[in-house]
């Protein structure tokens, strides 16, 4: 099976260190690290880790070359597109066990660069072929045209992962992807209102796998997640861990659906897999993958249970 992953929106991760944070006043770092990120360049790199290779589409801007360089290091297979302006950086403050993130904007994109994008996929997509479409679209495509670019994936066979908060509720139902991963802030913003009740959480799942959204994940953080699919609806309880940084983990859980639909597993596998993969991603520092040995140690405390659903509420 034949993985592509798709970043439009590509960010470096910096992550800085310090032994304490003060808003208002001058801070100084201990360390500075410095990588190339991205949802899908992430979904590429814990796939890697794992020993699944994929082919990882990104387009870059100014700053493309130490970008690559950075990839390439890591062994990563990219195949990158170029657009106008600077890439944008991602900066994590690790501070006392927490994280305070600040994002710049990032390059304008024009919508002819999907077309593009589209004629790459196309040589080789076929229903053996799983692509992915995750973060933020980027300023100069808008919605209708990503979801046209997505359709049109779809028609090659190619099953269609979507992690983004840019679409809305009925364009998500429109495009109807393989998987999506909102998470509880995610859905509240879809649904238009808080949902706090985890009856009403796995009530919607079951809701968006009805509307024709294969897959549903919605994630809890480190409670786990909950799934809907054809293979039934599930509550899957992520293993205890103390997490060293959460950056990533929402990438790692599509990756280890991912590994477990290649690897042809039993359905429960793979969404124990999925759960171990999100984990382990956290015992790492910044964007650092996930390592195997966490990942198949991590597998084995995860908890599934079916969900019924006549226990929802009406």
């Amino acid at each position: 099976m034949k993985i592509i992953t798709l970043t439009l929106n590509p960010a470096f991760d910096v992550h800085l260190e310090l032994e304490d944070f003060v808003p208002y006043k001058e801070n100084y770092a201990k360390t500075s690290v410095k990588n190339a990120g991205g949802k899908g360049i992430n979904i590429s790199r814990a796939l890697l880790s794992y020993g699944i290779k994929s082919k990882a589409m990104c387009i870059l801007g100014e700053g493309k070359e130490e970008f690559l360089s950075l990839l390439n290091k890591e062994g990563m297979e990219i195949f990158p597109f170029f657009a106008h302006g600077k890439i944008r950086e991602n900066i994590t403050i690790h501070a006392r066990g927490k994280e305070t993130r600040i994002s710049t904007e990032g390059f304008f994109v024009k919508k002819e660069m999907l077309d593009m994008l589209f004629l790459e996929i196309e040589k080789e997509a076929d229903s053996g072929t799983i692509v992915t479409f995750t973060g933020r679209i980027p300023k100069g495509i808008e919605n209708k045209d990503a979801a046209c670019f997505l359709k049109k994936i779809k028609q090659t066979g190619a099953k269609v992962i979507v992690d983004s908060n840019s679409f809305t509720l009925n364009e998500l139902i429109d495009i109807k992807p393989f998987l999506i991963k909102p998470n509880e802030e995610e859905i509240a913003h879809l649904l238009g209102e808080n949902v706090e009740d985890k009856n009403i959480l796995e009530e919607t799942a079951v809701k968006l796998y009805k509307s024709g959204i294969e897959n549903v994940l919605i994630s809890l953080g480190a409670d786990g997640f909950i799934y809907a699919g054809k293979s039934g609806n599930y509550n899957v309880k992520a293993p205890h861990i103390s997490p060293v940084s959460t950056i990533g983990a929402g990438d790692s859980t599509i990756a280890g659906f991912i590994a477990g639909i290649v690897q042809k597993k039993e359905f429960c596998e793979v969404l124990k897999l999925s759960s171990a993969f999100g984990s382990a991603a956290c015992l790492t520092q910044g964007t650092n993958p996930p390592t195997m040995s966490d990942i198949l140690r991590l597998k084995k405390d995860v908890i599934i249970e079916k969900i019924n659903e006549k226990e929802f509420v009406s």
